[in-house]
């Protein structure tokens, strides 16, 4: 620019530029011819590197969409059958060492289609159908989605036997082979049979949302396949040191199925029989009572241990493809829903822990009560007057049960909703717990009458294995314990229990008593379709309506029942759960649930040889 700002300046003046300049400033058009042929150059560079650029990119998309195009076309055949893990995974035995879960073996047939002459497929079609049972258009249009292929499953899930028959038909074809045959042109030659391990449930869909399942592969959804993934591989995790104890201390029934050498198992604290009888009774209650769903669980107070767990409807997990996706999820630890009058249970337990109230203190009903901006009354609508605290309970009064949430003060009820365990996972060894939700003082969704709402179950929300675990504290001495399902792993012979774990001791052993005391008074006198004939038993009911973004369904309720028997030494807890049982029938508890704990006991009590009170305390005399 410095040059040319300088001739315009001498022709301005009215000078001449020399032909040449003793500064050695170069001719003018000179410069102008190799600027032109500069450019030229550089275009050309460019559009040399644009085209190649296209042509690249071309090339690529060429080759993504012929790779597509072929991969599309192959696992339209080949894909759900050629993505597996064949890593052996441990069994699972109930209590007494039934199984419950485990690996059998079948076989995948494949071939080589690129190695098969067209004119012998319809002769190897026949040959596979009649040895292994392969349909033998199964075959023919297998080889035909993929002519030129070097890989194609040609079936998979072959029986054992079938997969063995038709490696035995092999091994004779080759055997009578002449001795330079190349045996890849025999006419099995290109066709291979290979084990896979395939996860089996022999009780077909007994405890299926406990167990969980291995999909077609091998990934572990949902239950104990998913929470212990880690371990049940042979390829996983083993036992931490220190805390082992010889194979040799499970019983020989418990040892039946569990293999010996590396390979892992785990024995469960769910009884078969148990959870046998919780689920007849479960699906017979929900279609007796119009429900649609529903949820059992049994567990030992003073352990933890699960002694069944059930959700109806429920699904096969050796047929899981077939199943509801709805119905896999396990609803005892996953769905959260609002109590009810079961929660006054907890209520009642933390007033008479804090020394606020006993079963004979009185308190005055008028029917109608306000507590913050709210005004709440009882489910009848009616006023009771005078009632003691235990005749509250077994009449499950809103009134009174409000006025004591009142006499224990936000702090200190809040303080007992969070010892009982609300609002926090119960850390049960099973996939998909939620913690339920429990609105805290001083935050912004809060107000005072929550307390209110909160101490007959309304306003928050808890799971099945919450309200069971805190229920089992009252018959527990006051003890809480942690739930879980899992009583040992084994590793080799090497073996890991499960030791019972208190959570916390939330109310006194005193406390306890007379609140077993409480509840025995609640099935006696108010619950008494829930009554066990030959026993004793504590409970109490709660029939929820049903929240959602628009308010309350006030046609259909949740339907529970959560008791425990016999009173003097409770065998088990058990929690019964009918969603939306249908009104026409019954939309109360005491009428659905109740029955369905008591039929559940009787059974249970039988199961487990516990002689009636008249006999069993006479022989303790």
């Amino acid at each position: 620019m410095a040059v040319i700002d300088n001739l315009h300046q001498k022709s301005a003046a009215g000078g001449q530029a020399p032909a040449g300049s003793s500064t050695g400033q170069p001719n003018i058009d000179t410069q102008q011819s190799n600027m032109v042929e500069g450019s030229w150059r550089l275009q050309i560079i460019i559009a040399l590197v644009v085209l190649l650029a296209g042509l690249l990119v071309l090339r690529l998309l060429s080759m993504q969409l012929i790779t597509w195009s072929e991969y599309s076309a192959a696992s339209a055949v080949d894909t759900r059958f050629t993505v597996d893990d064949t890593t052996p995974w441990g069994v699972i035995v109930d209590r007494d060492g039934v199984l419950l879960a485990g690996d059998r073996f079948t076989y995948r047939i494949t071939a080589t289609p690129k190695h098969i002459p067209r004119e012998d497929w319809e002769s190897l079609s026949q040959r596979l159908a009649q040895v292994a049972g392969i349909p033998a258009d199964q075959v023919w249009n297998r080889l035909a989605a993929n002519p030129d292929g070097a890989y194609v499953v040609l079936a998979s899930d072959i029986p054992f036997e079938l997969g063995r028959a038709l490696l035995a038909a092999k091994k004779l074809d080759e055997d009578n082979a002449d001795e330079n045959q190349d045996l890849s042109l025999l006419p099995l030659g290109n066709v291979f049979a290979s084990a896979q391990p395939r996860r089996f449930y022999p009780q077909a869909g007994l405890a299926s949302q406990v167990l969980g399942f291995l999909n077609a592969e091998r990934k572990p959804v949902l239950g104990l396949e998913r929470y212990y993934s880690s371990f049940l591989p042979s390829s996983g995790v083993g036992l931490p040191k220190g805390t082992l104890s010889p194979r040799t201390l499970l019983t020989e029934q418990q040892r039946k199925f569990l293999p010996t050498g590396s390979e892992k198992g785990l024995v469960l604290t769910i009884d078969r029989t148990v959870q046998w009888i919780i689920e007849e009774e479960l699906r017979d209650g929900v279609e007796f009572y119009g429900a649609e769903s529903g949820s059992v669980i049994v567990m030992n107070p003073k352990t933890g241990a699960i002694l069944g767990m059930a959700n109806y409807p429920s699904f096969d997990a050796n047929y899981y493809e077939s199943g509801d996706p709805d119905s896999f999820t396990n609803a005892t630890v996953s769905a959260q829903y609002e109590p009810g009058s079961i929660f006054k249970v907890i209520t009642f337990s933390s007033a008479v822990d804090a020394g606020l109230v006993e079963s004979g203190t009185i308190f005055t009903d008028t029917g109608t009560i306000v507590i913050g901006e709210r005004t709440i009354q009882n489910s009848g609508r009616n006023a009771m007057g005078q009632l003691a605290v235990a005749d509250a309970l077994a009449q499950s009064n809103n009134v009174v049960t409000v006025q004591i949430a009142e006499a224990l003060g936000t702090e200190k009820f809040y303080e007992y909703v969070a010892r009982f365990g609300f609002g926090a996972d119960t850390n049960i060894d099973l996939a998909g717990e939620v913690a339920g939700l429990v609105k805290k003082p001083g935050g912004t969704t809060w107000s005072l009458s929550d307390l209110g709402t909160n101490s007959f179950g309304q306003g928050l929300a808890v799971t099945p294995i919450q309200m069971i675990s805190a229920v089992a504290a009252i018959a527990n001495e006051g003890k809480r314990m942690r739930p879980y399902v899992v009583e040992a792993r084994v590793d080799g012979d090497s073996v890991l229990f499960t030791q019972p774990t208190m959570a916390q001791q939330v109310i006194s052993p005193e406390a306890a008593e007379e609140m077993k005391q409480m509840m025995m008074h609640v099935i006696e006198t108010g619950n008494q379709a829930a009554r066990v004939p030959g026993y004793l038993a504590g409970g109490k009911s709660g029939t929820a309506d049903i929240a959602t973004a628009e308010g309350y369904v006030l046609d259909r309720t949740i339907a529970s029942f959560v008791g425990f028997a016999p009173l003097d030494d409770p065998q088990f807890v058990i929690l019964v759960k009918l969603d939306k049982p249908d009104p026409k029938i019954s939309r109360w508890a005491s009428n659905s649930a109740g029955p369905t704990f008591s039929r559940i006991s009787k059974r249970l009590l039988d199961h487990l040889n516990v002689p009636p009170d008249d006999v069993r305390l006479a022989q303790n005399q």
